[in-house]
Parts: C-alpha cells; structure tokens; sequence
C-alpha cells in the first residue's frame, strides 16, 4: 500500500497514468486476502487496511471508492478494538516505541473515521467517548529544521478531532439540532488555534505547503458540514423570506465563504504543484462540491449581495477545471469537468434573467428588505408574512451570535459586488439607490477591515464573469487573506435524501 502512495505523489518517475500505482494497491489487496484479518488480528494488518482507506479516499478516481473505503473503515474499526488498540493498557512487556506505534494508529484512524463519516453523512466507527488510548507524543522529525517538522500538523489534526470534529459529529447526529448550537460551534472551529508553521506563507518546504492545504480543506470542509442542512433550509424553503434577517442568515454566508475559500486553496495548490494536485481526487471532489453550492446560492437567491461575488467564484471554479483539464489531464477534473461548466452555465443564466427582470422560476420568491416590507410585482405570489412572535417577525440580528468573520464576509461582498455593478442595479423590492450594491435586503453592509479580510484574493480576471461595465480591480481588492439536464435548480428539487451526492464534502 505504502508503495502505491509512493508511486502516486512521484511526480518525476510516475506519469499521471502510470499504472503502477494501481498495480502495487491490487497486489497490496490480494497480500491481504492470504492472511486471516479476523483470526490472526495484528497491528500490521490494521496499518494495512488504513492505508488501504486513506488510498481509496485520496487518490482513487472510481466511482464506488467511497463506498468501499466506508465498508473497509468499520471493519478496521472493530479489528482495532478486537486487539486493545483502544484502550491505554501498558502492559509492562510492550516496548515504549510499540506503545507509541499502536497509540499514533489509533489516532489517525479516529480522524480518518470522523472525516469519513462527515463527508458521508453517516454515524463514526469510533467514538472517543468509548475509548481511553492517550495521545502519542508528539516529537520533532530527526534532521530536519523544527519549522518544517511533520509533528505539527499531527498534533493539529489530533487537537482538532477532539476540538471540533467530534463535536461537530454529535451535533449533526442528533434529530432537532438547535441553531444555536451550530453558531456556537462556528465560533469554536473558527477560533480553533492553529500552529504557526501551518500559517506562515512558507513556500520553499513542500511538506509545509502540503499539510497547511490540507488543514485548510479539512477546516473548511467541517464548516460546511455544520452549516449544511441550515443552508438548504434557507434556500429552499418558502414558509420565510430570506434576507439578511432571515433566522439562518449566517448559515448561508458560513457556506459561501468556505466554498469560496475551498476552491482557492485548491488553486493555489495548483499552481504551485499542478502536477501532484492532479493526482489527489480528493481536492477536485471538494472544489466541485463548492462550486454546486456557489451555483445553489446564485440559482435560489440572485438577490443577495453575495451572488456576484459567488458568480466570481465559479469562474475561478471553472477556469481551474478547465486548466487541469486541457494542460495536465487530470482525471478526476476531466470527469466532472463538463457537468461543473454546465451547472455554471445555468447560474449565469438565471442570474442574467434576475438582472433584466425576468421571472426566474428557482429564485426564493418571498423577497423582502431589512423592514419586512415586501414590495414585489409581476411574481405571482403574495409575499410571506411571518406570524407574530416569529423569530423573523422582531428585529433580533442573526448575526448577533455569528462570528466576526462572518459580518467581515458580507462587508468584502459589498466591495466585490461594487465590481460588477458601479452603476448598480436597484433591487426588486426597494427604491433606487445608486450606492448600495444588488440587493438592499444586506444594507447597510458592516465595517471593512482592510487589515485582515476574509476572501481569498480576487484576480482581474474573474472579476467580471458577466461582462458588466466595471471600474479598476486593483483599487477594490486586497492581495492576502488570512450541462447536465439531470442538475436541477428548482425549488423543491433536492429533498434531504438526495443532497448527499451534489454536497458530500471531504
């Protein structure tokens, strides 16, 4: 298994679509087949099937790769409690280096599981509420500067299971899940300490680069979990106008901003090692997730002044794609590439329609301002008044609970939509207002903090996918930050059991 690992990351001895990756995985499946997992359990073993998983979750293309790493999680899952792994018995015998070895195993396999199962939508193997196996230590690589040591990142990822993961986990888990109870774990994987190695901008160790991607899709990738069925709930239901002070408001921003964030992790790994970043199916399985919730944002709510920044986006979606595609062959990407440029397509569309005043079917009809006043003609439908009482009826902020990164989001989409409108469309439902950007249901936008924005850099040429008229990108934009027939974007289309295959992020 470890060579097939080996044979997919060497860039200069293996091609893309050498082969041998896939002979040494067959030819580590068959090893397995000739010894009796169930009766001559051993810590080898489990290693195996892990590596087995973690093969099948990263860089396997096939369909069913998924499904078949699930299958093989719980297997290993009740090999590794079969033999103690579990459980922080010393027995006076076992050398401190074996110790450390069964401890260290335990721990990847809790994460791979926890990630496994978010990405899925379904219950862990492993809990940590049924276990007592300590943490391994945590020790500098030998001859290597201690910046650039693994360690870190291993000591994060483990941090991070019990932080954010496992929490998160029992959250969605349970029926009835309050929406408090989502904010506040919000603010806690957003808070979440990260090691200074992993935050620099370090680009001369690969190693570094490597592991700071993967704490930022990892990160990114819980956040939209989190968010996910409030996201939905937002944009599909028509029992509350969405607005800025729609209930689960900040559901929506939370899942725009990781998606966002999301894509362009992958294209800066692109970038940089476009060979490599071709091999790894799971970064493409996550940039093609959040571009189709880019595409549900500017399909159900065109209004909003997030829905130019996400048009934005999905060019940078689609631009990525469409290079991996034609300069590096990716597989992964050329299998989703013409779907994504299709679910595109359709966005703009709609997103054109809404802007020359147009009935769009998929849009969220019940469209009101920050007042409650819904002032819509010609849509057919009379607006949503909410019930006395109702958490939309009163002038509670949602974002009142909502981290800061999150008013700091819709602050940059303001700036970013002043791009694509600096004449500005008036809205549907208010008075022309040439200084307020799409939509006056986010107005006025908070405060601007130059010092630390939130959205990955903005490039000229993603600026405009649309063609408007706009001013300069330079003077509006910061330089850091810390068809398919069968994709229907209508109202009512995506119940709760078929989400999981348009937004199963991992």
């Amino acid at each position: 298994m470890i060579l097939a690992i080996g044979c997919k990351v060497d860039t200069q001895k293996h091609g893309p679509e050498s082969s041998d990756a896939e002979r040494y995985h067959t030819l580590g499946r068959a090893s397995l087949c000739e010894v009796s997992v169930l009766e001559d359990t051993t810590v080898e073993t489990i290693t195996a099937l892990f590596y087995e998983i973690w093969y099948l979750l990263v860089f396997s293309d096939k369909k069913k790769g998924g499904g078949h790493a699930w299958g093989l999680m719980g297997l290993t899952a009740k090999l590794a409690q079969s033999i103690g792994l579990h459980r922080n018995g010393t027995k006076a015998k076992v050398i401190p280096e074996e110790v450390e070895k069964r401890r260290s195993l335990f721990w990847e396999l809790l994460y791979l599981d926890a990630r496994l199962s978010l990405s899925l939508g379904r219950p862990p193997s492993l809990s940590v509420k049924y276990m007592d196996c300590k943490r391994p230590t945590y020790t500098p690589d030998i001859d290597c500067d201690v910046n650039q040591s693994s360690h870190y990142y291993q000591e994060w990822k483990h941090s991070c299971y019990i932080r954010c993961l496992a929490p998160v986990l029992d959250a969605i888990s349970q029926p009835g899940l309050e929406y408090h109870t989502v904010l506040t774990l919000d603010q806690v994987i957003r808070d979440f300490p990260v090691p200074v190695p992993l935050m620099t901008r370090n680009y001369e160790s690969r190693t570094i680069f490597m592991q700071k991607t993967s704490h930022m899709i990892a990160m990114e990738s819980v956040l939209l979990q989190l968010h996910r069925s409030y996201f939905m709930r937002a944009l599909s239901g028509p029992e509350e106008a969405f607005n800025r002070r729609h209930r689960h408001a900040p559901s929506v921003v939370a899942v725009f901003l990781s998606a966002s964030r999301m894509i362009a992790t992958v294209q800066e790994m692109f970038s940089r090692e476009p060979e490599l970043t071709i091999r790894i199916s799971g970064y493409w399985s996550n940039a093609f997730s959040a571009a189709v919730a880019l595409c549900l944002l500017v399909s159900r709510a065109p209004f909003t002044c997030l829905s130019p920044a996400a048009l934005q986006e999905l060019e940078r979606a689609r631009l990525l794609f469409s290079s991996a595609t034609t300069s590096q062959n990716s597989p992964r990407a050329k299998q989703v590439e013409p779907m994504l440029q299709a679910m595109i397509a359709k966005a703009n569309d709609i997103f054109r329609r809404w802007y020359s005043g147009q009935e769009v079917p998929t849009m969220v009809l019940r469209h009101t301002d920050d007042n409650g006043e819904a002032e819509f003609t010609g849509m057919g439908t009379p607006p949503y008044v909410p019930p006395p009482g109702s958490p939309s009826s009163n002038n509670t902020d949602p974002f009142q609970l909502a981290h800061n990164h999150l008013k700091q989001c819709i602050a940059e989409v303001h700036e970013r939509a002043k791009i694509m409108f600096p004449m500005r469309k008036p809205c549907q439902c208010s008075l022309p207002a040439p200084a307020c950007p799409p939509s006056h249901s986010w107005a006025p936008p908070p405060p601007l903090d130059q010092s630390s924005p939130v959205l990955p850099y903005l490039y000229p040429n993603i600026a405009n996918p649309l063609g408007f008229s706009t001013p300069s990108v330079s003077k509006l934009t910061s330089s850091t930050f810390t068809g398919m027939d069968s994709v229907n974007f209508e109202l009512g289309a995506l119940h709760p059991n078929t989400e999981q295959s348009w937004m199963a992020w991992f």
